[in-house]
């Protein structure tokens, strides 16, 4: 079985976004509350979905691309809901 085209890009968002799954993982199994994402965090899981919608683009797998785009969406209203939180 062959790589596929651009598979480092595919590598780079699952551990980015695998990362970031765990540390939510390891806070709930703990029994501790999740802690709202540093800007830094923040701005990893947003290349990183952007990554993954430009993989999936290029793989033209329009699952892998629906997928992506939701998260993305669901990155902008956690950055969102955390600056009205500020206010």
């Amino acid at each position: 079985m062959a790589l596929p085209a651009y598979w480092w890009l595919l590598a780079m968002v699952l551990a980015v976004q695998g990362f970031f799954f765990l540390r939510i993982a390891i806070l709930r199994m703990r029994g501790k509350g999740v802690q709202p994402l540093t800007r830094p965090g923040l701005v990893a899981l947003c290349v990183s979905g952007a990554a993954g919608l430009l993989y999936g683009a290029v793989q033209h797998d329009p699952v892998f691309v629906v997928g992506q785009a939701c998260l993305l969406i669901l990155y902008y209203y956690m950055h969102k809901e955390r600056n009205d939180q500020r206010e």
